[in-house]
């Protein structure tokens, strides 16, 4: 009897598991699939077999270097490009074959296949089906048929409502002659779709043989490990070499616990206190450390379980390795060559694909595919990543659900900067907090600073606010001012193990439309020179129109002659927190810190204390001690109070964040001084050089020594005073970095500290 092997599936619902291997190649208890359905054949008087192969064909090919297996010759017939099902087996046949097997390279099965030919050939079928009860018949194409045998039709994946039959098609068929001279040769081509449709319409004879034998369609990773718990259990009449007790264990000299049934590879290592649990699966060369449980779980070639690990009902795929205390709950899969960290969790049902990476003490609830799952969400500039990526609608609800659990029957602030996407994930993020039975805020789309005002002017605890296109960032405020510590990681908890409020139907929150509150936010610019700027020539420029718009209005209600003759251009981030100015008649350029230094001079002027952040210039520090004010800092991310006046007169002097606000500031200065060159003449000079340094190991172990000093207890980063300045090293919030501010009377000597500091700081690294 001649075989059709269908051997060329991606298997994409197997993912990350059949990533580089093709479907019919995943192993069974140390076996490919292959094996298992080469084997049956031969058991009933197959002699020869040709396999249909496409996706990565040469590993099957490899695979069986000699051309026959179980006493059946083999031969592998390639596409090049897609013929479907039945095409497939047309170009693997001989014009003059008859009655061929044909069956899948990716199902488990022991169906007496001698005998289903011999009705086939009995029957005078043109074709006959395999057919199998199943319990629950909607995940199966299904076949109606007379009590004779004879098919009546096709049924695929109905409803329960379309569900008058529950005999499953498993793929596996006798193709007469007349059937295979219905296949148009080298054209894309189904059976299901195509072939047996025709075949009904023409007259021909269909049969349905009922199999008794075990089935499984090896479909997705549920139904891959299940099928191998099938083969621990004895359920399928088949070969199943090393189950335990086994000869090719290696145990440690402690007492490893093992719970039979389960598989036990060649070369595999068991160490001391390890406890492999009934319904395991441990292929050749993997290793289980120490204290280890492996619960009902498949671990493939190579890979290394480390102690205190738990797995259960989980895959670990060839050559991954989980670390010491790292646990994987049901469902959860392990890429080939990827790493979890040591006391990272894997929610169930989780995905990490091939050679990715889980950090120490991630907490993974949604699929690993891009980059690395880290423990900390958050870096300097809030939560980033590209959108579709790393920021997605699911993502951004899963934000706006651990915000809304903070209090559900709160209400947090939202906004978004200017497109599309942005607003996609602004509407998901307000979904999520509606969700918990909190208020969402929509405060629409604005830009950063505006956000500050709006949520600060609305007393509102906490807000969210996501900008970008290609790349994303979410940022958090507490109280319209940067988020405290406390709030990032209650939100990363929450985010990472999906502990969330869930409301019930009746109790989902409100979204409060508030993006008419941008108009307040334009009268209370104007405000800020309330003698007006009649006479000045200005235009603005930035890649956010809406802070374009924004504050264009804002100074032509103020009087400016928006363009005219040499106007000052001011030049805004998209974020709306940081300014420069051009001035064509001899300022040249005036950067960020300098319109910050000339803004806090102002205030102080007026006899006001004033608060900035932990980084602002510390040349403001020397302008206050001559003004008789003071300078406090609040932190970007605190971890305790110690900034918390700081942070209370911050929210009343919005302007230190707020670049709009700095720009008017600075025009109703250099007005009432004569021109911006006359202002700037009143300012001692300074000027601001940053560099950013990649670094490894412990930040505060390499900055300890470096001589800072530090006051007003422990703020963000160290201060070092230098002969010709000062300088700020910040380590970057998840490590990794550490970002030089260098501070001196100019650019040049400004620059040159960065470098010596630079400098420094790589041979301490070289010493640590």
């Amino acid at each position: 009897m001649k075989a059709v092997i269908m051997a060329g599936g991606e298997g994409q619902r197997l993912r990350p598991l059949t990533c580089d291997i093709p479907k019919p190649m995943t192993r069974l208890c140390g076996r490919p699939i292959l094996e298992y359905i080469l084997e049956l054949l031969g058991s009933h008087g197959v002699t020869e077999a040709a396999l249909t192969l496409r996706y990565l064909p040469g590993q099957v090919i490899d695979y069986f270097p000699e051309g026959n297996y179980a006493g059946i010759d083999l031969r592998f017939v390639e596409e090049t490009s897609p013929l479907g099902t039945a095409g497939s087996v047309k170009n693997a046949c001989g014009p003059e074959d008859d009655n061929v097997l044909v069956i899948s390279g990716d199902a488990m099965c022991d169906f007496d296949l001698g005998a289903f030919a011999a009705a086939h050939k009995s029957s005078g079928a043109a074709v006959s089906i395999i057919g199998k009860r199943v319990a629950d018949p909607r995940e199966y194409g299904l076949i109606a048929a007379d009590s004779a045998g004879q098919i009546t039709g096709f049924i695929e994946k109905p409803a329960f409502s379309q569900a008058v039959s529950d005999i499953a098609n498993t793929g596996i068929y006798m193709l007469s002659r007349t059937a295979l001279e219905q296949i148009p040769p080298d054209t894309k081509y189904d059976f299901a779709q195509n072939l047996f449709p025709l075949l009904l319409s023409a007259g021909e004879r269909l049969n349905c043989w009922e199999g008794t034998g075990y089935w499984c369609d090896i479909g997705d990773l549920d139904s891959y490990i299940a099928c191998q718990q099938d083969l621990l259990h004895g359920k399928i009449n088949c070969n199943v070499p090393g189950l335990y007790p086994s000869g090719g264990v290696k145990l440690g000299q402690g007492a490893a616990k093992i719970i039979p049934p389960v598989y036990i590879g060649r070369g595999v290592l068991i160490e001391d206190d390890a406890v492999i649990e009934s319904g395991s699966v441990l292929d050749d060369g993997c290793t289980i450390g120490r204290g280890a449980r492996v619960s009902g779980s498949i671990v493939l070639q190579g890979a290394h379980i480390a102690r205190r690990a738990r797995l259960t009902g989980s895959l670990v795929c060839a050559g991954a390795s989980v670390k010491a205390g790292a646990m994987l709950f049901e469902g959860s899969t392990v890429g080939a060559g990827a790493i979890v960290g040591e006391q990272a969790t894997l929610a169930p049902g989780v995905k990490v694909w091939n050679h990715k990476r889980v950090e120490e003490g991630a907490r993974v609830n949604v699929h690993l595919r891009v980059g690395v799952a880290a423990r900390d969400f958050f870096d300097d500039s809030g939560i980033t990543g590209q959108i579709g990526v790393e920021i997605t609608p699911e993502f951004c609800a899963r934000v706006g659900a651990a915000l809304g659990s903070k209090n559900p029957a709160g209400r947090v602030a939202v906004g978004c900067g200017p497109g599309r996407a942005a607003e996609v994930m602004k509407a998901a993020l307000c979904a999520g907090v509606q969700s918990t039975g909190a208020q969402a805020i929509d405060f629409g789309a604005s830009f950063g600073a505006q956000l500050e005002f709006c949520a600060s002017f609305c007393n509102l605890e906490i807000s969210a606010f996501i900008r970008g296109d290609h790349r994303a960032w979410i940022r958090l405020l507490s109280d319209g001012m940067p988020a405290t510590r406390a709030l990032e990681r209650e939100t990363e908890i929450l985010i990472s193990r999906g502990e969330f409020v869930r409301a019930p139907y009746d109790r989902v929150g409100d979204k409060v439309d508030m993006s008419g509150v941008g108009s307040l936010y334009r009268s209370q610019l104007t405000r800020f020179a309330p003698g007006g700027l009649d006479g000045m020539s200005v235009e603005v420029s930035s890649k956010n129109p809406i802070i374009t718009a924004t504050l264009r209005e804002a100074l032509q209600t103020l009087g400016c002659n928006m363009g005219g003759e040499n106007p000052l251009t001011i030049e805004i981030n998209s974020q709306g927190d940081k300014v420069r100015i051009w001035d064509p008649q001899g300022g040249g350029t005036i950067r960020h810190h300098t319109i910050l230094a000339v803004c806090a001079s102002g205030e102080m002027e007026r006899d006001q204390d004033i608060a900035l952040p932990f980084d602002a210039p510390r040349a403001i520090d020397t302008q206050a001690k001559l003004l008789g004010r003071q300078v406090l800092r609040y932190l970007s991310t605190p971890a305790d109070n110690s900034d918390l006046e700081a942070r209370k007169l911050a929210r009343t002097q919005m302007w230190s964040r707020d670049a709009l606000m700095q720009s008017i500031i600075f025009l109703r200065m250099a007005r009432r001084s004569g021109g911006v060159k006359s202002l700037l003449e009143k300012l001692a000079t300074f000027e601001v050089s940053v560099r950013t340094l990649q670094t490894q190991g412990n930040p505060a172990a390499l900055l300890s020594g470096l001589g800072a000093e530090q006051s007003g207890g422990i703020g963000e980063g160290v201060l070092v005073e230098r002969s010709k300045g000062i300088v700020l090293i910040k380590p970057m919030k998840k490590g990794g970095a550490l970002r030089i501010l260098a501070e001196a009377v100019n650019a040049e000597v400004a620059k040159e500290l960065c470098q010596s500091t630079e400098e420094l700081l790589r041979r301490a690294m070289e010493n640590q």
